[in-house]
């Protein structure tokens, strides 16, 4: 069961002046935290450097109290820093192929099927970084639609019309078609 959003909200308060608010907040956040950045960054070491950046922010920055929703209120941190991390990592990469890169890596790294890499890496990698975003923050992070509009910049609709496309594109990519059924491909 993740941590409710007081929960968060409330450690996240409690962060300048008591000493457990910290690692409490630590342990229950950093692997759904992680799975978000890993779902948004080319590799696990990323992921798991955006983690840590996020937490060190959290102990510089000045004033948490005025934080309403923390749990929204990390996942955003947390899709700040891997955007920047993008944005840094794509000049780096000639021609600007930061998804092929991206894709490469986490099928290199991910377990391996009959199709050579992790079904759901192979999935996922098939989004767009826009789709695996809202995915991840919706599935992953647990997040309403209203909260995602929110840390994202889009509208709610969008968002919505954007996980579902990305949910039929997952659901076909695993023999199931928007109807649920499973569907064979007979060629």
């Amino acid at each position: 069961m993740p941590a409710s959003n007081s929960w968060i909200t409330r450690m996240l308060h409690d962060l300048q002046t008591s000493p457990d608010a910290f690692s409490k907040l630590y342990e229950e956040m950093k692997k759904p935290l992680y799975v978000v950045a890993y779902r948004m960054v080319p590799s696990r070491e990323d992921a798991e450097d955006i983690v840590q950046e996020v937490f060190v922010s959290l102990l510089r920055a000045a004033d948490l109290s005025r934080v309403k929703n923390g749990r929204a209120y990390l996942f955003q941190t947390v899709r700040n820093e891997a955007l920047k991390r993008i944005r840094l990592g794509s000049k780096e990469i000639a021609g600007g192929d930061f998804e092929k890169l991206s894709k490469v890596k986490r099928l290199a790294e991910g377990g391996r099927s009959a199709r050579g890499g992790s079904d759901l890496d192979i999935a996922l990698a098939e989004l767009t970084a826009e789709e695996r975003q809202i995915v991840a923050l919706r599935v992953n992070a647990e997040l309403g639609y209203a909260e995602i509009a929110r840390i994202t910049g889009l509208s709610t609709a969008t968002v919505f019309r954007k996980y579902r496309t990305a949910i039929r594109s997952l659901q076909e990519y695993f023999g199931r078609g928007p109807d649920g059924k499973e569907h064979i491909d007979e060629s």
